[in-house]
C-alpha cells in the first residue's frame, strides 16, 4: 500500500515511479519550477515528445536527490540513492539535468555531473547543458572540472624555456616550423616558446585541451606537475596559476562536469580541495555502469623492483643536492638525511628480487606469476614487509623535507621550486609503492572480499628481466560504499545498460549498493518499437567461435553477403587481431569500404565515415569494445550492426581469475554469475548502437550460434530490447520466420 505523501498531487505530466516513490520530499515551490521548465522545453523545443520513461525518471531523480536533507536514518538506509537504467531514446541527460538544477537552485547545492570519458565531459560541456539552460528561468554556471596535470605550471614552463635554451640553439627569424602541426620531431625548445608567447599574450589559457594541435607527451610532462611539485600560493606565478584559477572558477559554479576518476581522486582526499564537497553536494554518475572498474583499478597498485630500485637511489641523491643548494642546514632530528631509508629500501628491493627469482614461475613465454588463493610465500612477504617499512620511512623523510622546502619558499621561490618539482615526482611512485604492500600484506580477515596478487616479468631497462609486484581487490564495491555512498550528499546512477540478463544483482554487488533497505533500482524501457523495427538475427554459423582460425574464416565468407545492401554499418570484434585478419582477408571490393579502429582516432574514423554515408557511398567500420559504447550513428549511418563473437573476457586475467576462483571455492558457479552477466552487458551496449531515433531501423547480427543453442544464451537474450528475432540462413524479409528466444 503506497505511503500517505503518494497520495499527494504531483506536477501534472510528471508521474512518480512504481513501488511507492513519491513527491513528498518536495517543496511546492520545487515541483512547480520543475513544471515550468518541462512546459517551456515542450513548447520551445521543436519535435520534442515527453515520453513516459522520462517522466519516470525525473520523478525517481527528483525523489533521491531531495533526500539531501534526510536523516542520518533515512541515509542509512540508501534513500539519497537512485539506481535507474534508462533505455535509448529515453532522454535521460534531461531527465536528470532538469530537477537536479531545479533543486540545486532552490536548495543553495553544488550539482557535480560525472560521466565516464573526457569525450562526455565535452559533450555535456558543449552540448546537453548549453541545450538545456536556454528553457530554464534561472541563470547556471558551469565548467568542467579536470586534474592538475591537465593544466600548464607556468613556473615549470619559464624554468624549462631557460633550461633548454642554454643547450639548443634558437630558430633563425622567418625558420619555418612545418613539423609543429603534430608535435613530430620538434625541438623542445619551439615547443616551450610557442606555449609562453600564447600564454602571456593572452591567447592560450593553460588547458591542454585548449591548444589546438597536440602537445607531444614528453613535452607537456616537463611543463606541468602535480600536488607534491607545486608551492601553492607561494608560488611567484599563483596569481596567475591555470589551475588554481580553474580550481576557484570550479568554487563559484553551480554545476561542475566531471569525469569517475576524478570524483574518486576526490573523494580519497581533503573535501573540496578538487572538486565541491561531496557531503553536501547533489552528484549524478552518468555511464554509471562503468563505475565499479573505475574504483577497482583506482584501488589496484603496483611497482616495479629493479626500476624502483634505481629512482630509489636518484631521490635520496636529490634531495641531498637539494638540501646543498639551498643551504637548508646539516641532517639531523629536525631534517633527516633520506639516504638512510633510502638505502633500507634498495637492500629491501634487493632482497624482494631474489624471493621473486625463487618462487614466481614464468614457463616458457608465460608473463603473469599469480599467487593462487592470494597466499604469498614466507621469503616474499618477509621481504615485501621490509619494502613496506622503508619505504613508508623513506616517505615521511621526504615529507620533512618538502615542508622544510615550502618554508625557505618566501625568500627564494624561484630557487626553490625547481627542486620541489623535482622531488614532488618521487611522492606518487612511493605511494604506489606503500599502496601496493598494504594490498599484499593486508589481512584478509579484516576485508569482505579476497585481493589478487601477482608478479608481471618485463624487459629492464639493462636487459636483464624486470618484475611488476601487482595487486587489487576484486570488488570496488566496499570501497565505493565507504568513499561516496555512505558520505555523499545524494546520488543518482544512471546508464542505458546496468542490468545484466535482466537483472540488476550484479551492478548492485559490484558498486557496494546491496543492502540499502530503501534503494529500489528503477527500469526504464527503451520507447523505440523494437518488434517493428529491427532483428536480431543469429545465422547458422557452423564454426565453432573459440577456433579463432575457422570462425574468422567463415566471418570472412559471410560478410560480403551481410553488407551487401547496407550502406552504413558496424562490425564488432571481441579481438584486435580476429579484426586484422578478418580485414585483410575481405574481396578488394569490399575492403575499400572498410574504415577500421587503430587506423586513425576514433574522431576521424567516425567522421570518415559520416562523410561517406553523406556523400552516398557505403562505409563499414570495423572496431572493438570501444565502438560498442557511446557511439551515437543514427539513421543511415548504421543500419546494420554485426557482432563478430560474445564478448568473453580474457580468461587469463588475474584479477578475473582471483574472483573465480572465489567464487567457485564457495561452490556456485563463476561462469553463471560472472562470465554470462558481463557479456550480457557488453551485448546490450553493442545492440544499443542499432536504434537512436524513433525513425531508425535495421537489423542486428550476431555470427556466435551459442546464443541461440545454448541456455546460457537464452539468459543472453532475455537482457535485451524485444527485436524480432530471427534464427538460421533465412530471408530476413520473409514472412513468419521470427523464432522465440
Amino acid at each position: 500500500m503506497p505511503c500517505a505523501a503518494c497520495a499527494s498531487r504531483s506536477p501534472p505530466g510528471l508521474t512518480g515511479p512504481k513501488r511507492g516513490r513519491c513527491w513528498a520530499m518536495l517543496t511546492p515551490d520545487e515541483k512547480q519550477l520543475m513544471q515550468r521548465c518541462l512546459d517551456a522545453i515542450r513548447e520551445r523545443s521543436p519535435g520534442f515528445r515527453a515520453r513516459r520513461p522520462q517522466l519516470q525518471m525525473i520523478a525517481a531523480v527528483a525523489h533521491a536527490l531531495a533526500r539531501v536533507d534526510a536523516s542520518d536514518a533515512e541515509r542509512s538506509d540508501g534513500a539519497h540513492l537512485a539506481v535507474i537504467e534508462a533505455g535509448t531514446g529515453t532522454g535521460k541527460t534531461v531527465a536528470y539535468l532538469l530537477p537536479a538544477l531545479v533543486l540545486a537552485h532552490l536548495r543553495g547545492r553544488k550539482l557535480v555531473v560525472s560521466s565516464s570519458t573526457v569525450t562526455l565531459q565535452e559533450q555535456l560541456l558543449h552540448k546537453d547543458v548549453p541545450d538545456l539552460l536556454r528553457f530554464l528561468p534561472f541563470p547556471v554556471s558551469y565548467v568542467v572540472a579536470k586534474g592538475r596535470r591537465r593544466f600548464l605550471c607556468p613556473a615549470r614552463l619559464a624554468q624549462r624555456l631557460d633550461q633548454q635554451a642554454a643547450v639548443e640553439p634558437r630558430d633563425a627569424p622567418g625558420q619555418q616550423d612545418d613539423a609543429a602541426a603534430d608535435g613530430a620531431g620538434v625541438r623542445p625548445l619551439r615547443w616551450f616558446s610557442r606555449l609562453a608567447e600564447a600564454f602571456d599574450a593572452g591567447r592560450w589559457c593553460g588547458d591542454r585541451d585548449a591548444w589546438p594541435q597536440v602537445i607531444p607527451e614528453s613535452v607537456w610532462a616537463s611543463v606541468t606537475t602535480d600536488r607534491p611539485g607545486c608551492l601553492g600560493s607561494r608560488c611567484p606565478s599563483y596569481a596567475r596559476c591555470p589551475f588554481y584559477q580553474a580550481r576557484q572558477r570550479a568554487k563559484e559554479a553551480d554545476l561542475t562536469i566531471a569525469n569517475h576518476d576524478l570524483v574518486l581522486a576526490a573523494a580519497d582526499m581533503e573535501p573540496g580541495s578538487t572538486l565541491p564537497d561531496l557531503r553536501e553536494a547533489l552528484v549524478v554518475f552518468d555511464e554509471a555502469h562503468s563505475l565499479p572498474s573505475k574504483v577497482v583499478d583506482h584501488c589496484a597498485s603496483r611497482h616495479s623492483v629493479c626500476s624502483a630500485a634505481s629512482w630509489v637511489s636518484h631521490a635520496a641523491r636529490d634531495a641531498r643536492a637539494a638540501v646543498t643548494a639551498l643551504r637548508l642546514g646539516r641532517f639531523g632530528p629536525d631534517l633527516p638525511d633520506p639516504a638512510l631509508p633510502a638505502a633500507r629500501l634498495c637492500a629491501a628491493l634487493e632482497r624482494l628480487l631474489e624471493a621473486v627469482g625463487r618462487h614466481c614461475e614464468f614457463a616458457g613465454q608465460q608473463r603473469i606469476s599469480r599467487f593462487a588463493g592470494g597466499v604469498l610465500p614466507v621469503e616474499v612477504r618477509k621481504a615485501g614487509a621490509a619494502v613496506l617499512d622503508a619505504a613508508r620511512a623513506m616517505g615521511q623523510d621526504l615529507l620533512t623535507l618538502r615542508t622544510a622546502l615550502v618554508d625557505r619558499a618566501g625568500d627564494r621561490a624561484e630557487a626553490v621550486q625547481p627542486h620541489l618539482a623535482t622531488l614532488g615526482g618521487y611522492f606518487p611512485k612511493l605511494e604506489e609503492l606503500v599502496a601496493t604492500w598494504d594490498w599484499m600484506l593486508c589481512d584478509e580477515t579484516q576485508h569482505p572480499l579476497p585481493v589478487a596478487r601477482w608478479v608481471e616479468r618485463h624487459a629492464g631497462s639493462g636487459g636483464g628481466d624486470d618484475f611488476l609486484v601487482c595487486a587489487a581487490p576484486i570488488s570496488g564495491g566496499p570501497r565505493l560504499r565507504e568513499l561516496l555512498w555512505n558520505k555523499v550528499g545524494a546520488a543518482v546512477l544512471t546508464s542505458a545498460t546496468l542490468r545484466a540478463c535482466g537483472r540488476f544483482a550484479m551492478f548492485l554487488e559490484e558498486a557496494g549498493l546491496q543492502g540499502y533497505a530503501a534503494l529500489e533500482p528503477l527500469a526504464l524501457a527503451s520507447p523505440f518499437d523494437y518488434g517493428r523495427r529491427a532483428v536480431l538475427h543469429i545465422p547458422g554459423v557452423r564454426a565453432d567461435p573459440r577456433d579463432a582460425a575457422a570462425h574468422g574464416q567463415e566471418i570472412v565468407r559471410r560478410l560480403p553477403a551481410l553488407l551487401a545492401r547496407q550502406r552504413g554499418s558496424l562490425v564488432l570484434f571481441a579481438s584486435a587481431r580476429q579484426m586484422r585478419e578478418v580485414q585483410a582477408a575481405l574481396p578488394d571490393e569490399l575492403k575499400a569500404c572498410v574504415l577500421m579502429q587503430g587506423e586513425c582516432s576514433r574522431r576521424e574514423l567516425l567522421e570518415r565515415h559520416r562523410a561517406r554515408i553523406d556523400a552516398g557511398e557505403r562505409s563499414v567500420l570495423f572496431g572493438l569494445a570501444s565502438l560498442a559504447e557511446g557511439v551515437d550513428l543514427p539513421g543511415e549511418y548504421c543500419t546494420h550492426v554485426i557482432c563478430a563473437k560474445l564478448p568473453f573476457s580474457v580468461p587469463d586475467n588475474p584479477l578475473e581469475e582471483t574472483r573465480r576462483e572465489w567464487i567457485e571455492a564457495q561452490g556456485r558457479s563463476a561462469f553463471l554469475e560472472r562470465s554470462v552477466p558481463e557479456v550480457g552487458i557488453r551485448l546490450a551496449q553493442a545492440t544499443g548502437r542499432l536504434l537512436r531515433t524513433d525513425d531508425d531501423h535495421g537489423t542486428v547480427t550476431v555470427l556466435d550460434p551459442r546464443l541461440g543453442r545454448t541456455h546460457w544464451g537464452r539468459m543472453l537474450l532475455r537482457g535485451l530490447p524485444p527485436f524480432r528475432i530471427v534464427i538460421g540462413d533465412r530471408p530476413l524479409d520473409a514472412p513468419g520466420l521470427a523464432e522465440a528466444a
